[in-house]
């Protein structure tokens, strides 16, 4: 069979093209949003042990429109200024100031050991399915109960919006998939939380990195 270089290499052109999109999409400022010149750190209220000041927070500021596809979270990164557990989750939209959790990641449980590092994780979960472009947020919330309070860093002077709620009334959106997030008490509160989770795609991706590297091919043997 003769190869037909001119219609391979088309072919070849159009599949870097889509290889070179096929990259981690980011949502959250990340861990180093702490870092920012004349960044204003601090920590949410702490528990006495006795109260619940966990926290529900989504991020829209630093999202990201994903196309149609299967998706999950990869990792993601934080920065802990107190003890406490969290769990990440990505949400899309279905309203003003309302979301749909399509995926949640593994809580974390900090301890002191934690606290003041820049973190990396895998963000574990089930992988969701766009049928249209959307815009995907990252989340963050706490468990709820007695002495639980979110332990994540955020930047108040860092320029992002937040969705943000906490437990003043006991009822914070829990974190399942199908979920919904609303009834937030604090609505674009300036501010970002010092975590981010990246997306990816699968498994088209695996698919286009072989059909990128079988088009090397005929250029290597071309060059002998």
């Amino acid at each position: 069979m003769v190869l037909n270089l001119k219609r391979f290499g088309a072919v070849c052109a159009m599949v870097a093209v889509l290889a070179t999109s096929v990259s981690a999409e980011v949502v959250g400022p990340g861990p180093f949003v702490v870092d920012e010149p004349g960044a204003n750190v601090q920590v949410d209220t702490p528990t006495n042990g006795d109260n619940d000041q966990s926290r529900q927070n989504v991020d829209i500021s630093y999202n990201t429109l994903l196309q149609p596809g299967t998706y999950s979270g990869s990792v993601w990164s934080y920065r802990a200024g107190q003890t406490g557990s969290v769990i990440p989750y990505l949400a899309i939209s279905n309203g003003e100031h309302s979301y749909e959790i399509v995926a949640v990641g593994d809580q974390v449980d900090i301890d002191d050991a934690g606290l003041d590092l820049n973190v990396t994780l895998p963000f574990g979960g089930d992988s969701f399915v766009l049928d249209t472009a959307k815009e995907v947020f990252g989340g963050i919330v706490n468990p709820t109960g007695i002495g639980e309070q979110n332990p994540i860093y955020t930047n108040l002077n860092s320029g992002g919006l937040m969705d943000h709620d906490n437990n003043n009334d006991g009822n914070l959106s829990p974190p399942v998939v199908g979920g919904t997030v609303d009834g937030l008490g604090h609505t674009n509160l300036p501010r970002s939380y010092a975590f981010s989770i990246n997306i990816v795609p699968e498994p088209s991706s695996v698919l286009l990195i072989v059909l990128s590297g079988l088009c090397l091919l005929p250029l290597r043997r071309r060059r002998r």
